[in-house]
């Protein structure tokens, strides 16, 4: 056997110990997914979301806490770093995004999720690859009618806005714990115009003034994303306040003044009989006493 053949052989098992090795890491760790989402909202600031899903010791996915998800924002020279955010309690890692996103040869931006060499996962990436999209409601307040006219467009290469047709929109209502469908048949698509026009309803509760804050979305749209606008009108029935919104009932915080004062003096009947006894247990102890010293 010449040297040749030896050091052949040498290279071929450390090649097989260093894949073995690597093998056995990747085994090691569980397997992860990344959901991504990107949101440009009402006042135009944009971010990008990621869901971390692991796989549990039963096989099931379940939301990841404290992973580091790395995002990066393609641009010329390649993938460059943005920021890099450990997942919360629900798995989620947000981050906010710079208005002038680097932009390719077709307008279009590209921001990346990734998982990398973590010790509990295997490494996983998702990417969004869209375009930036303007999103506006006009509503005529005096209008009986209640008509919201959406609008949505695109800058084009020569920077101007284009409209863009056939993409569904939603109308909401802004509530205190999300966003509530202003009626169950809530969409509408745009036009060549870039317009879609909803008839808003009026039987929608607004507050004391009758004010309501009315939400246009465009939502998990292939080309465009996420992307939502809000305006505020007075079409909501007045929430008129209750004159006494705690009045004294039974059923009701504070009891009845008559109730309280029969049960005030129950009890203190009773104290009263119980101070009364400890008094002439108190007498007799010193008529006793009085009498032993007498003797």
């Amino acid at each position: 056997m010449n040297i040749k053949t030896i050091i052949k052989k040498a290279l071929t098992v450390i090649a097989g110990i260093v894949v073995y090795s690597a093998g056995a890491t990747a085994q090691g760790k569980s397997e992860a997914t990344i959901e991504f989402s990107y949101l440009k909202k009402a006042d135009m600031s944009k971010s990008a979301s990621a869901i971390v899903k692991a796989k549990n010791k039963e096989e099931k996915f379940v939301s990841a806490k404290n992973v580091l998800v790395n995002f990066y924002v393609l641009n010329k020279t390649g993938l460059q770093l943005i920021k890099s955010v450990k997942t919360d309690y629900k798995g989620v890692a947000v981050i906010s995004l710079q208005n002038d996103l680097p932009l390719d040869d077709s307008l279009y931006f590209t921001i990346v999720a990734k998982i990398e060499n973590d010790s509990l996962y295997e490494d996983v990436e998702e990417k969004v690859h869209l375009k930036d999209a303007a999103l506006t409601i006009n509503l005529d307040l005096k209008d009986t009618a209640r008509l919201i006219t959406s609008i949505l467009t695109e800058k084009g290469k020569d920077g101007n806005e284009k409209p863009v047709r056939d993409a569904e929109l939603k109308i909401y209502v802004q509530r205190m714990f999300g966003d509530m469908p202003a009626t169950d048949e809530n969409k509408i698509t745009t036009d060549e115009n870039g317009e879609a026009i909803f008839t808003f309803p009026k039987n929608i509760k607004g507050d004391t003034t009758g004010q309501i804050t009315v939400v246009a979305k465009l939502e998990n749209n292939e080309q465009f994303g996420n992307v939502e606008t809000k305006a505020n009108a007075s079409w909501g029935i007045i929430l008129e306040k209750e004159k006494d919104p705690f009045p004294r009932a039974l059923w009701e915080p504070y009891a009845p003044i008559p109730l309280v004062i029969t049960i005030s003096t129950l009890f203190g009947g009773v104290w009263c009989v119980y101070f009364y006894i400890f008094y002439q247990m108190y007498k007799i102890n010193n008529a006793k006493k009085e009498e032993a010293e007498s003797i």
